[in-house]
């Protein structure tokens, strides 16, 4: 008898795990499909309230309320894109001055190094134990030979300088492109996710009618994503004005960054506040005063956001230990890359919210939530 029960559990454990192994798989292979679905949902359980209103006090029908806010979130990414253009003119316009400034640099390095590698060679002539030049001639042979073969050596001074000019200058000009690149390939496929977002508002029905875990879900994640989207607006905005103030380039898009940069937690900040260095360090006309007070400023806005804004307006309102989070962000990141990760908090909850409506998975929901329980030492 128990020999028949231990088979039955580990076929069920080789069973689970497989199905588990399938799953993944099929995650990553379908992400094409599934991360425009998955952020539409996310998208109308947000507005499913603003819908609501609209057929409420303007007294239209879901057409039309799904039309309005399908416009309203065209208008939007339109926003979007007008913010980009401006910063990417402004940066057309200040790029020849950074090179400059790159450059003024190299050659400030390089006349640091030449002056310490002459300091040097000045110190071992007058080295006491250093030999006469015309000693060395005298004596002639292989030690003649080998000065003769140094000198005849090509002078390489200043090559990885040069190389370093050259990177930083391929990234003023390069990395500009690359993150339009990623951000018009975001607002593209945003263009999508509306497209589903319009057709989901127009056959959907009351989510508040719903009940079980469903309403949980939907009632957990957006408060989830309320109060996110209102805090990453105010860090954003903070973000892009401080920027402005210290006369840094591109503050409006940064500004954008650090607004979606926010919904991902613990990482997303940190990546925020080191986007400008570069640029703050670069400015042409910047001192170390101005530079340490940018810096000070920027990473200060997002340490009060992240460690005393949000804890006190957010609370446990997803309900997941720190640890989890970070490897629901690695997961998802590596499943459906940085839209993964904007969505693994969210996505964690729900299943967290799943496996506590099973007596068998509560266990898996109490170790998602950091709810160890304390065994027992002894019977």
């Amino acid at each position: 008898m128990n020999t028949e029960y231990s088979e039955s559990k580990i076929r069920t454990i080789c069973l689970v795990v497989i199905a588990t192994v399938v799953v993944t798989y099929l995650i990553y292979w379908l992400r094409p499909v599934l991360v425009p679905f998955v952020v539409s949902l996310f998208v109308v359980s947000g507005l499913t309230p603003l819908l609501e209103t609209l057929e409420t006090r303007l007294r239209v029908n879901r057409l039309v309320a799904s039309a309005i806010a399908f416009l309203s979130g065209l208008a939007v990414l339109a926003a979007l894109g007008v913010c980009l253009w401006l910063s990417v003119v402004q940066m057309a316009q200040k790029g020849p001055a950074y090179r400059e400034r790159v450059s003024e640099l190299v050659a400030t390095v390089q006349d640091w190094l030449d002056l310490d590698s002459q300091q040097r060679d000045e110190r071992a002539l007058d080295s006491p134990d250093a030999e006469p030049a015309e000693e060395i001639a005298a004596a002639g042979g292989p030690l003649q030979s080998q000065v003769e073969d140094t000198a005849a050596l090509p002078d390489t001074t200043g090559t990885p300088l040069e190389d370093f000019r050259q990177m930083l200058d391929a990234f003023l000009r390069d990395g500009l492109a690359r993150i339009s690149a990623e951000l018009f390939s975001l607002v593209s496929t945003s263009v999508i996710v509306l497209i589903y977002v319009f057709f989901l508002l127009l056959g959907s029905t009351e989510v508040s009618t719903a009940r079980g875990t469903l309403r949980d879900i939907d009632k957990q994640v957006r408060a989830y994503l309320f109060l996110k989207t209102i805090i990453s607006m105010i860090t954003g905005a903070a973000f892009g004005l401080a920027l402005w103030i210290f006369g840094v380039p591109m503050s409006l898009t940064f500004g954008v960054l650090a607004f979606l940069l926010n919904y991902i937690p613990n990482v997303g900040p940190l990546v925020a506040s080191l986007l400008p260095i570069p640029f703050i360090l670069l400015h042409p006309e910047g001192t170390i005063v101005w530079m340490l007070a940018a810096i000070i400023s920027t990473s200060a806005i997002q340490v009060i956001s992240g460690n005393v804004v949000e804890p006190k307006l957010m609370g446990e309102s997803s309900d997941l230990h720190p640890v989890v989070i970070l490897l629901g962000l690695m997961f998802w990141g590596m499943m459906w890359g940085i839209t993964g990760m904007f969505l693994a908090t969210p996505m964690m909850a729900g299943l967290k919210i799943v496996l506590e409506r099973v007596d068998s998975t509560k266990p898996m929901a109490d170790m998602l939530a950091g709810r160890w329980k304390t065994m027992p030492l002894s019977d």
